[in-house]
């Protein structure tokens, strides 16, 4: 018997058919490169031969060599234009290279061409779809797969799977990868995914005992330790979180999300020296995060570092301008420093990106209120209570803003629903007092007056 390396080029045994089997037994052999020159001397010897093209696209396809895979695909295709495993193929090369449309089309014709065997070509045109965002698309696809019996049912679930969480069906999700999960009780994707699910639907615990299977399935994944780590943030328990995303920075120290996330757990704890160490690594690994440095900023803001927070801001501001919390922060940051003009011109910024921002009406409001500028904080407050017509404050300020320019009648109206929004304001009684004091009622002030001193002895100081 003949050996396949007993062939030679030119020799007795050297035809085409010989070099493909032999390709096909180093590609066996995972010895890509020998099998490549053997297709490739069968396709010299027999420039027809469809197979060896087909042989040799597989090869470079294994090797990620995806535009020569699809150059082999292609010439199969001209060769043998009825061979659905030629389009499948390089429907496969295509979804690889992320043409996702090229591959739609070709995984299609498959489909048209072999009726017969559509269950893994609605699977692999699915796969695609969902690659490309067309989720209904996917979810189509990967039903048809279901119901075809594929045998590879628990991928046709996790996938569907997948296309129902991207298009936020958490429900469907969760369904899907459970079916996954029943079909292949190991399968850490679905455990994984569904834990995601749960995330995004706030049902954090059922996402922790989720996760933590992944993690017992694949200990050494990182991705399954960030998930958790946010999945006990949002639930709120933060030593286990940062426990996480600790881990995940020692299995990938490169990881500026891991040490963002840590420092916001850090945070929520008020721990903000540690979480400020975590946003800056953050920043090193990432100097293009804008939301790390607003966060940072809030860290400094909270320590009344507030130089160090408006240079944080202006940063993460400088990187999105569109940011309306980054100005409205710096704005207060200028407000605690009272340098007022620029805190307004902040508010002012953060009002124009978000119009029905009630907050930064209030706060450019009472800024305006402190530089005597009544009608700007009359009409800012006016806003507000348009917005939110239950705010106290805003009666409150813009009653003082009136009785500054002597409108004692609205001021009264405003102090008096301040007080029925909350009948212990005690600030509202005493200006209310006062201007019933201009307005010659004494009886009316005395009790307004008398009632503020009980709520708050402190205001006694001030008569």
């Amino acid at each position: 018997m003949v050996e396949f390396n007993e062939l030679e080029p030119g020799g007795e045994l050297g035809d085409a058919a010989a070099y493909r089997n032999r390709g096909n037994a180093y590609l066996n052999k995972g010895e890509d490169d020998l099998a490549i020159a053997d297709f490739g001397q069968a396709i010299a010897l027999n420039p027809g031969d469809a197979e060896a093209y087909l042989d040799r696209g597989l090869t470079y396809l294994g090797k990620e060599e995806y535009d020569l895979a699809i150059a082999d695909y292609s010439q199969a295709i001209a060769l043998t234009p009825e061979d659905y495993f030629a389009w499948d193929s390089r429907g496969d090369a295509y979804l690889s290279n992320g043409d996702y449309e090229l591959a739609i089309a070709d995984f299609s014709q498959a489909i048209a061409l072999n009726p017969g065997n559509l269950a893994a070509y609605y699977y692999n045109r699915g796969d695609a779809y969902l690659s490309n965002g067309d989720y209904e698309l996917a979810i189509a696809d990967f039903s048809q797969a279901i119901e075809l019996n594929l045998l590879n049912a628990d991928d046709a679930y996790y996938y569907r799977g997948n296309a129902y969480l991207r298009k936020g069906d958490y429900d469907s999700a969760i369904a899907d990868f459970s079916q996954s999960i029943v079909l292949d009780p190991s399968y850490v994707d679905a455990y994984y995914r569904r834990g995601d699910a749960y995330v995004y639907k706030g049902e954090h615990d059922l996402a922790v005992t989720d996760l933590s299977q992944a993690i017992a399935l694949n200990p050494g994944d990182a991705i399954t330790y960030h998930c958790r780590g946010l999945a006990y943030l949002f639930g709120e328990r933060y030593d286990l979180a940062i426990a996480d995303f600790s881990q995940v920075i020692a299995l990938n120290p490169g990881s500026a999300d891991a040490y963002y996330h840590r420092a916001s757990a850090y945070n929520r704890k008020g721990e903000f020296d540690l979480a400020i160490a975590d946003f800056s690594q953050a920043i090193a690994l990432n100097p293009g995060g804008a939301d790390t440095y607003y966060h940072r900023a809030l860290a400094y803001t909270h320590k009344e570092e507030f130089d160090l927070a408006i240079a944080d801001f202006s940063q993460a501001i400088a990187l999105n301008p569109g940011n309306a919390d980054a100005y409205y922060c710096r704005a207060l940051a200028y407000d605690y420093k009272r340098e007022r003009n620029l805190a307004i011109a902040d508010f002012s910024q953060a009002i124009a990106l978000n119009p029905d921002d009630a907050t930064a009406h209030y706060h450019r409001g009472r800024a305006y209120l402190i530089g005597e500028e009544a009608a700007l904080a009359i009409a800012d407050f006016s806003q507000v209570i348009a917005l939110n017509p239950d705010d106290a404050g805003a009666y409150y300020y813009r009653g003082l803003a009136y009785e500054y320019i002597e409108e004692y009648e609205l001021a009264i109206a405003d102090f008096s629903q301040a007080i029925g929004l909350n009948p212990d304001y005690a600030d509202a009684y005493y200006f209310r007092g006062l201007a019933y004091q201009e307005l010659g009622n004494e009886t009316l002030a005395t009790a307004d007056l008398r009632r503020a001193v009980e709520l708050d002895p402190e205001l006694g100081n001030q008569q």
